[in-house]
């Protein structure tokens, strides 16, 4: 009896009334979708973008699952990119995915004419 008393101050009505345990679920842990790099060729510094949950993309590039725009710090910065989470990124020269755009690449080395030029992306 001492045992459950000392339960039931520790956590609630809950283990005097012989209801249960009642716990919170534990919270999930966000996915990394993305990781844009400040160098051609994966190099230098990461700019890392999640998605809340344990979420993945479609296999399709014909929808959209995420978008996302940079920190004003590395607004017009990233060179090169690589998706996780089965996700291709199609990266944008204008916030808001405007502008230029290059095709959807799940990772590439390099962005060509839109080196240092990028300011948002899509996910799919």
């Amino acid at each position: 009896m001492i045992m459950r008393k000392v339960a039931a101050g520790l956590l609630g009505a809950a283990a005097l009334t012989g209801a249960g345990l009642v716990t919170a679920a534990p919270a999930q842990a966000d996915t990394v979708v993305g990781i844009f790099y400040l160098h051609a060729n994966y190099g230098g510094s990461t700019y890392t973008v999640t998605a809340g949950g344990t979420t993945s993309c479609t296999a399709t590039t014909s929808d959209s699952d995420f978008t996302s725009g940079f920190s004003s710090a590395w607004n017009d910065q990233a060179s090169s990119h690589r998706g996780f989470a089965n996700c291709a990124i199609k990266v944008y020269e204008h916030a808001g995915q405007g502008g230029a755009s290059l095709p959807y690449y799940v990772s590439t080395s390099g962005y060509g004419v839109l080196n240092d030029q990028v300011s948002s992306a899509r996910y799919s």
